[in-house]
């Protein structure tokens, strides 16, 4: 994979849909240096009215009030920008991802001899999906007056919103979005012909990998001017701490950290497993016999070993975790589809701040579910347990009760379960800035009343109130009962933020909760992964060696030798990471058990 093409292909699309949404956003009337709105928008009976013209589609004007609404700066507009950027970015790359690999009809390939999308020459033709009748109209509508763009723009909507993968990774577009997809897809030299070049190989379209480095690539841009605001004693705003901290991690280091975790945990109860001659960066213990009776983590079925990332970033670690564990399934006799299924449900957990991250390492993980079983696991009603950290909201006691239901005693509605839950709630406030270092607490019985409630709520019909709590609700149960389990192995590259950067509140929390680490995020996630860990149990992880030399982390350096086991170390120095060049950040990976 030639990652110097990729780079110039994510950086120049980035550019591109930056416009595009910039473009877009004046055109609906805001100004790019204030936030303010200079227009007014009209509803009208089967449309709007705005700018003197008469526009089709009945939920514009909730969408343009949505975007009025949110834009209040040009703080606010330039994140605006950014996010629909990316999660255009992100569908149309999905799609081609998908067509490339035969899990979808072709769609933005060029029909042969021009540069017409197949979708739209399709549609031409009478071949679409399109059964909305005012949707139909208006693409009859569209292509009998030759405005191809609206077109190619109604009937990409209509897939992101009816494909079954598309629609429950990135969700419906049911916010303002999809006012701002840029309106120049078709031009000469504009996105889709930028997408459909020769930068991206049809052998690069085969690798589950392609996504994690567009993401990483993508964000360069963003990366370096949040880096240049450090230089300028600027803080990290919980909205740049995703560009500033995500990185790739190196396939061999993956390798390492999840043979030396999930892969050393199978092989302590199989210790005959074929498995072994396979695990290419397994260190093996200096005493096997010895290893093999003391203290060893029990695994009483395949189903229970579970793998976190509690920093997954785009899924590069959750996907060769999926690749070992597969071939634990395959060697205790399930089928394919069965293994793969097994593994969604019961064995991989993600965690991410940034919204986008999560939702590319979920379709990279069923990607490789579908790589390694078959396709029609993508249509299936399955989800990988990896979710990103919920926006604020402000629940009310009627939301969490309707939630919360009816709960045995000593649960019930005046019971403590309750006020756990409330409490938990609050404090996933912040999860957007704080991320898998937060701390939540919550009794057995209350977990497994939480759990047994979502579970109830998600397989029966609801009422009105209960949909409309659960649709609000069920991004913060889902990452709560994350943080409320135990897991049997971690691996993660986490992110490296030193105390400086920090904004207020991030720093004043690692400050209060992790004074032993607190001077870099780094060093805060190895206390998080050890709080995460069942007892006996790994976590591998790559990070700066600072932690192994510096005075300001002299105590942490005691407690993990007093506590726990370094059970293999490798001290790699210097450019592990071939986008970080120089002597500053030198790294080092490493196994621990607990």
């Amino acid at each position: 994979m030639n990652t110097n093409t990729l780079k110039s292909f994510a950086r120049d699309a980035r550019k591109m849909f930056l416009s595009g949404v910039e473009n877009r956003l004046s055109y609906w009337g805001f100004d790019l240096k204030t936030g303010k709105c200079t227009e007014t928008l009209e509803p009208i009976p089967g449309g709007y009215l705005f700018r003197g013209d008469i526009g089709d589609g009945e939920r514009v004007p909730q969408l343009w009030q949505r975007l009025r609404q949110r834009v209040r700066d040009a703080q606010t507009a330039r994140d605006i920008i950014e996010e629909a950027a990316y999660s255009w970015f992100n569908r149309l790359m999905a799609i081609r991802i998908l067509e490339k690999n035969g899990y979808i009809s072709p769609t933005l390939s060029f029909a042969e001899g021009s540069t017409i999308p197949l979708i739209l020459q399709n549609a031409r033709l009478g071949q679409h999906d399109v059964r909305n009748r005012v949707e139909q109209a208006q693409l009859q509508q569209y292509l009998q007056d030759d405005k191809d763009e609206q077109a190619f723009a109604l009937l990409l909507r209509h897939l992101c919103n009816q494909n079954p993968l598309i629609q429950k990774v990135f969700g419906r577009l049911d916010d303002f979005t999809e006012i701002l997809l840029p309106d120049n897809l078709l031009a000469q030299k504009g996105i889709l012909q930028h997408i459909n070049n020769a930068a991206i190989s049809d052998e690069d379209f085969q690798q589950v990998e392609l996504i994690g480095w567009l993401y990483q690539f993508y964000i360069a841009d963003k990366k370096d001017e949040v880096f240049a605001g450090f230089k300028k004693n600027q803080k990290a705003r919980a909205e740049d701490i995703p560009a500033a901290t995500q990185i790739f991690t190196p396939q061999w280091i993956v390798r390492y950290m999840v043979e030396n975790t999930i892969g050393r945990i199978w092989l302590d109860q199989n210790p005959d497993s074929a498995l072994k001659d396979g695990m290419k960066y397994l260190v093996a213990p200096p005493n096997p016999e010895g290893e093999q009776t003391n203290n060893q983590l029990t695994i009483n079925n395949i189903q229970s070993l579970k793998l976190l990332d509690p920093a997954c970033g785009s899924g590069h670690i959750l996907v060769e975790g999926f690749e070992l564990l597969f071939k634990m399934y395959d060697e205790e006799g399930y089928s394919k589809r069965e293994a793969a299924k097994n593994i969604l449900q019961y064995n991989l957990f993600g965690l991410d701040i940034d919204t986008r991250a999560a939702q590319l390492a979920q379709f990279a993980v069923l990607l490789k579910a579908a790589q390694l079983s078959d396709k029609n696991i993508l249509n299936a009603d399955i989800l990988p347990h990896i979710y990103a950290m919920p926006a604020p909201y402000d629940f009310s006691d009627d939301q969490i009760q309707t939630f919360w239901g009816d709960a045995p005693a000593p649960l019930g509605r005046a019971g403590e379960g309750l006020e756990e839950l409330k409490a938990a709630l609050t404090t996933l406030q912040q999860g957007q800035n704080i991320g898998s270092a937060l701390i939540v607490s919550l009794s057995q019985a209350a977990r497994a009343h939480i759990q047994a409630r979502l579970d109830e709520l998600t397989s029966r019909p609801l009422s009105f109130m209960e949909e409309a709590v659960l649709q609000r609700i069920k991004p913060f149960i889902d990452v709560l009962l994350v943080l409320s389990d135990r897991f049997e192995a971690i691996a993660a590259n986490p992110p490296y933020m030193g105390a400086s950067s920090m904004n207020l509140e991030l720093k004043e929390f690692v400050t209060k909760n992790y004074p032993l680490s607190k001077n870099d995020l780094f060093a805060v996630f190895m206390e998080v992964c050890s709080n995460l860990l069942l007892k006996d149990a790994r976590y591998g992880m790559i990070n700066q060696h600072s932690w192994m030399f510096l005075g300001s982390f002299e105590e942490l350096r005691r407690k993990v030798i007093n506590n726990q086991q370094i059970e293999n170390i490798l001290h790699l120095g210097p450019r592990t990471f071939d986008e970080i060049s120089g002597e500053v950040v030198q790294s080092t990976a490493f196994v621990i058990k607990n």
